[in-house]
């Protein structure tokens, strides 16, 4: 089957924070990753943010080598700089966890699931326009570089659109605001797989 990368997140407000609750998977029958994940956010006052979460990662190869799993952490932090200018930072598997031996067979992964620490600005020029840009850097890799543009003319809608570095890649999307539920449609243009369609919906109780 084709590549493909579902997900499902539930999250609940506790107090001055929330917890998270997420499972995704993404892969095709040869080779596919699935996760599940515990958070919880908090926030301090007006301008301080921050988040910690826990992960289950297993990762299975075709019907004849078995599968293989970690746990990784992740923690962030968002801060508001000036009345419209915001900071965050996000550091992902800390401890450099390992993929070890693959069950049900003699392959052996030896592979470190990737720490990865980012850092990015958002601006909002006006309450309908907010600028991005973020830099990711992979311990083992080169860093990616990336930008984007929400804009939002009315309560319903909202377009965007944005670049990232290593390979190059574009993004194009919308959301629609419906009362309780957002609708958001995008496609990625990546140089290696062309265009990739993306659907989220988000559903709020409350």
């Amino acid at each position: 089957g084709d590549l493909a990368n579902q997900a499902l997140t539930v999250v609940l407000p506790v107090g001055n924070g929330s917890f998270g609750v997420a499972a995704d998977r993404f892969g095709y029958d040869l080779y596919n990753e699935t996760r599940g994940s515990l958070a919880y956010a908090m926030r301090f006052g007006e301008g301080l943010r921050a988040a910690v979460q826990l992960n289950y990662l297993g990762v299975r190869i075709g019907e004849d080598y078995g599968s293989t799993s970690a746990f990784t952490a992740e923690v962030g932090v968002q801060a508001r700089l000036t009345e419209n200018l915001w900071f965050g930072a996000h550091l992902y598997n800390p401890t450099r966890a390992e993929l070890g031996t693959v069950r049900e067979s003699d392959v052996t992964l030896d592979e470190r699931v990737p720490t990865l620490l980012r850092a990015g600005l958002g601006y909002m020029p006006s309450t309908k326009l907010t600028l991005t840009a973020e830099i990711e850097k992979d311990i083992d890799r080169e860093e990616r570089v990336r930008a984007g543009v929400e804009y939002n003319p009315n309560k319903v809608l909202f377009l965007r659109t944005g670049i990232s570095t290593g390979p190059v890649s574009g993004y194009f999307g919308a959301g629609f605001r419906m009362q309780r539920l957002d609708i958001d449609l995008a496609v990625a243009v990546r140089s290696q797989l062309g265009p990739t369609p993306m659907i989220n919906l988000n559903y709020r109780f409350k």
